[in-house]
């Protein structure tokens, strides 16, 4: 075979291989049946921290249903948090508390009268003081934001959400944003080819409240699959889709098909203030 016609049937082939179209039969029926999702956190900041609890039944059944009546406490070392039903599903520490950056925390939870009983811990980790937040003039004299920090970081992986609030300049009404930002310890392919996302533009003066939060290897994890599934999906390079890592573990169940989702984390918040210009 020549090289000419070599090469021919090489494009032929690639173009025959691009071109293929499978059908894709969506799973139906009852595939993550009693899915439990324990959500929270907690952070340096003294507060009243709160954690919430959903049930998801099925693919078929997309309704998200409270977990009232469950026990919910948070331990660290001697300390013992306890924790209310605030609403239905959402539970408050029973008093403000501080995070300590350096310790464990686990989390304790029992459901369904005592019949599931749950549980997670999270290392808070130090924070490091954020970037300068940078800003680039619009066509039409507004400011869009053009560095928070670096995508990627070798160490001290962190979460960021910019609050940012501003008066309408044609109505005088309040406008608020709310900005979230990532620095991981890897790149992902279906990061960098991430489909685009449109950016907030806001006014010269807008007020921005940034908080910068530690988190740890597992976390990270936790974050890195919601992305893929998320922000990160739609692009050239999709990666397949699954289930989100989670680090809520079941300790007691009667239902041998019950599974976890959802994340409990401990993390250092370091709150910055400042004014775009």
């Amino acid at each position: 075979m020549t090289r000419m016609r070599f090469l021919i049937v090489c494009a032929a082939i690639m173009m025959f291989a691009a071109s293929c179209v499978h059908e894709f039969q969506f799973p139906q029926g009852d595939v993550d049946k009693d899915v439990v999702v324990v959500e929270g956190y907690i952070t340096n900041e003294l507060q009243r921290h709160t954690i919430k609890i959903t049930r998801l039944n099925s693919y078929n059944d997309t309704i998200v249903n409270n977990v009232s009546g469950a026990f919910v406490a948070v331990t660290s070392g001697t300390s013992t948090y306890f924790y209310h039903e605030r609403e239905d599903g959402v539970y408050e520490s029973d008093e403000s508390f501080v995070g300590v950056a350096g310790s464990v925390y686990f989390l304790h939870v029992e459901i369904d009268s005592g019949k599931v009983v749950l549980s997670a811990e999270s290392t808070m980790l130090p924070v490091t003081p954020p970037d300068k937040v940078t800003f680039a003039p619009t066509t039409d004299n507004n400011l869009v934001i053009s560095h928070i920090a670096e995508s990627f970081v070798s160490e001290n992986p962190a979460k960021y959400v910019l609050q940012l609030s501003w008066a309408d300049p044609q109505t005088n009404r309040p406008k608020n944003a709310v900005i979230y930002y990532y620095s991981l310890t890897t790149v992902d392919i279906s990061q960098l080819f991430a489909p685009k996302v449109s950016e907030t533009a806001f006014p010269p003066g807008t007020q921005i409240v940034e908080r910068k939060y530690s988190i740890d290897r597992a976390y990270e994890n936790y974050l890195r699959s919601l992305l893929a599934e998320t922000r990160w999906s739609g692009g050239y390079f999709d990666e397949a889709h699954g289930n989100l890592h989670t680090n809520i573990n079941i300790l007691t169940t009667n239902n041998p098909n019950l599974k976890t989702a959802g994340y409990f984390s401990a993390n250092t918040v370091y709150i910055d203030t400042l004014v775009a210009r």
